[in-house]
């Protein structure tokens, strides 16, 4: 209790200090100062709080504190750590105080960044790996894509060249084990500036700068030789060439390198693009327009508006949107009906776009995943830079066969499987590296030059045919897909929601975010927020046209969540959003085990006269987890039967998997978020906040159709004692 309450005493005095005895040397533009502000903001995140429980006890007891990010007590009791977090709090508070003294809200239309800037300062390490698989890929020859350079974002950047070629009898390294393990292929890296390598042997190493490399490379599974190589900034081209001695005494496979700047100028924008927001102060109320305009949070965007808005309700409708955005044409409801994973795909009025993202659960190996995989190609061999991010623990090998395919010949398709590591500051044990996913569902295209293309597209649905068929799948006649129809893989229909938003401005602050992420260090998991937010008072006729605003068009932000790095700011971020409603919140979750805090909000908006309704699932059968997450349903179920409308899905052949939230008829959520500890203390979440009555109108009826076809939960629900024992010893799991 000591260590809490240190910590929350911590936070205040340095979060409400707004006198800074100490003040840069020199003058600052505002640029510079918001470039300080993030680096600073990255140093403190090595000291924000990682204790869950912690943040529970406050986020329970002083809701006022809910929009500060709390310390780590345990670290701030060593004087000189708590000195540098003092230190670099009040120099924070100096910079954001000098922005705020020239922010005018008068001069601010409300939508978008009150300015932006460039984030310089190089990120955190990293190692990329290009991989050799098969030769043929290779031959010079071959017409193939540059892999992309990243050397000048990082503050170590490293290249690995692994040769995973295979041990067949017509490819290099035939024969048997120890054979192989003697052969190599000549090899050589030749840049238009300075290459930095390891030479020599064991301890007799040292770095070497040159502009051309040559070494003999091995078969790494086999021999274990690891090659990496690093780049001085001035480097922008390279040629990696290579031949087997054997066969050949010159030249007879390789590839090109490029710097990233010059295969993707607007790759470099989006990736140092900082959005400073305004964050207007003063007498809104206790209201969803309120939490809208008056939240404080990293990792969530400025306010911005979008053109258009499709309900992608229907199976059909989603997908086919996806394929239109990405190729200018529809999907034939035929092949979408006969499951036709190599229909014909027109691409003859398809956009150009700089980047597109893919962020999923899944990623699989049937109709759902062909189509995207195809079309995602057709943009990359044009050069769009198209990264793809899924958890490694949800990919099987038929997934990941897809994958391999989608980047042959293209490295400008990158994909990261997301695997959580244990890091020094132990949040989190050695089970949550199966447990912890990427749970993000998005799908953007970003162009520059065709403003009307970009979109976004997020809800529940992951990329898997589950979340489009009602009925099993068959693919016998395609060996590389999985064959649901026969039992390959366990299935049910999931029926969801989602919606694509349209608007150049929104997405391009989306895609920025989403990259960040990207670019995020694979050790601490620390990665930059592209937002920054600046308080400043706004007087009464400032409050009224700011509130007016979602009368003339809808406004929507974008929140990013890694809760075991960003401080649980999503579980904050959904206190404070209960917290705001005053009349009436409907919502859509498949897994009902709200967090103790969250909890304490849904209590406290009942007892402010709240009418709370429910819609969630608990006979989870076919999702391919164990019997125990019934149970885990019906525990926050029982929690809230007493004071809550609580309504279960009831169709035995789908299980309910849309996640929307909207409050007061005018405030809607739209997300990858269920409401269970999972989502707020373990897995990456995502969601689109939406104030704009026409647009909670719309979802607010989508909801009531769900509840109407279920059906009100009035009894308490049994728990097994043994479920309940277990499930309350792994309380933060569920």
């Amino acid at each position: 209790m000591k260590r809490y309450l240190f910590l929350l005493l911590f936070s205040f005095g340095i979060l409400s200090c707004t006198n800074v005895q100490r003040s840069p040397s020199s003058e600052m533009y505002d640029a510079d100062r918001a470039n300080r502000v993030q680096e600073i903001d990255l140093e403190l995140s090595k000291y924000w709080n990682n204790d869950w429980r912690t943040s529970q006890q406050a986020f329970q007891t002083m809701r006022e504190a809910t929009n500060q990010t709390l310390f780590d007590g345990s670290a701030l009791r060593d004087p000189k750590v708590r000195q540098q977090v003092e230190k670099l709090m009040g120099e924070r508070q100096f910079h954001v105080n000098q922005l705020s003294s020239k922010l005018q809200l008068r001069d601010w239309s409300g939508l978008g960044p009150w300015f932006e800037a460039t984030f310089r300062p190089r990120l955190f390490d990293k190692e990329e790996v290009m991989e050799v698989k098969n030769l043929a890929d290779f031959k010079l020859g071959t017409k193939r894509n540059p892999f992309p350079l990243e050397h000048r974002f990082y503050n170590s950047y490293s290249l690995r060249f692994a040769n995973l070629l295979p041990a067949e009898s017509e490819a290099p390294f035939a024969g048997d084990k120890e054979d192989r393990r003697q052969k190599y292929l000549k090899a050589q890296l030749e840049c238009n500036n300075d290459i930095i390598y390891d030479d020599g042997f064991l301890f007799f190493t040292s770095e070497r700068h040159s502009r051309v490399y040559e070494f003999n490379w091995y078969f790494n599974k086999v021999n274990g030789q690891k090659v990496r190589v690093k780049f001085t900034p001035a480097v922008s081209h390279c040629q990696f060439k290579f031949y087997d001695p054997e066969i050949s005494s010159t030249w007879t496979h390789g590839f090109e390198l490029t710097d990233i700047g010059d295969a993707s100028p607007e790759w470099i924008k989006l990736t140092n693009q900082v959005d400073i927001c305004a964050r207007p102060e003063g007498n809104f109320g206790n209201t969803p327009t309120s939490f809208f305009w008056q939240q404080d949070f990293n990792f969530t965007t400025c306010p911005q508006s979008f053109e258009k808005m499709v309900n992608l309700r229907d199976p059909y409708v989603s997908m086919n949107r996806k394929v239109m955005s990405l190729t200018g044409s529809g999907l034939k409801r035929k092949d979408f009906n006969d499951k036709n994973p190599m229909a014909e795909l027109d691409f003859s009025k398809a956009p150009k776009f700089d980047v597109i993202w893919v962020s999923s659960l899944n990623f699989s190996a049937d109709f759902y995943g062909m189509i995207m995989a195809r079309a995602l190609r057709y943009h990359a061999e044009r050069g769009t830079q198209v990264r793809i991010l899924v958890p490694e623990v949800t990919m099987t090998k038929k997934d990941k066969h897809i994958l391999e395919w989608l980047q042959v010949g293209v490295p400008n398709i990158k994909v990261q499987y997301y695997k959580y590591r244990l890091s020094e500051k132990h949040d989190g044990g050695w089970l949550d590296k199966f447990h912890r996913v990427n749970h993000t569902k998005l799908i953007i295209g970003y162009s520059a030059k065709d403003p009307s293309a970009n979109f976004l597209i997020t809800g529940g649905r992951n990329i898997r045919d589950s979340y489009i068929f009602s009925d099993t799948p068959f693919y016998k006649a395609y060996k590389y897909l999985k064959n649901y129809g026969e039992g390959e893989e366990a299935y049910i229909y999931y029926n969801d929601f989602e919606i694509e938003l349209r608007g150049y401005q929104f997405v391009k602050s989306v895609t920025s975010q989403m990259l960040a992420f990207w670019m995020r260090d694979p050790e601490t998991q620390r990665f930059r927020s592209t937002n920054l937010n600046v308080p400043k008072l706004a007087d009464a006729d400032q409050v009224r046209r700011l509130t007016s605003l979602p009368t003339l068009y809808p406004l929507v932000r974008h929140i990013m969540s890694l809760p075991y790095f960003d401080g649980y700011q999503l579980e904050r971020f959904y206190i404070n959003m209960i917290d705001s409603a005053q009349s009436e919140l409907l919502l859509t979750t498949p897994y009902f085990r709200p967090s103790v805090a969250i909890s304490a909000a849904l209590d406290r908006a009942v007892q402010r006269g709240v009418k709370v309704k429910v819609m969630t699932r608990i006979h989870l059968a076919g999702d391919g987890t164990p019997q125990i997450a019934e149970d885990v349903n019906k525990q926050g179920v029982n929690r809230h039967l007493s004071n809550v409308d609580i309504y279960e899905w009831t169709d035995e052949k789908s299980i309910l998997h849309a996640k929307l939230l909207v409050i007061d008829r005018k405030l809607s959520f739209v997300s990858s978020v269920n409401l269970n500890r999972r989502s707020f203390i373990h897995d990456t979440e995502s969601g689109a906040l939406i104030l704009h009555e026409k647009t909670a109108k719309e979802l607010r009826t989508e909801i009531l159709n769900f509840l109407r076809q279920g059906r009100k939960i009035t009894n308490q629900e049994r728990i097994s004692w043994i479920n309940g024992t277990l499930i309350d010893w792994a309380d933060s799991y569920f």
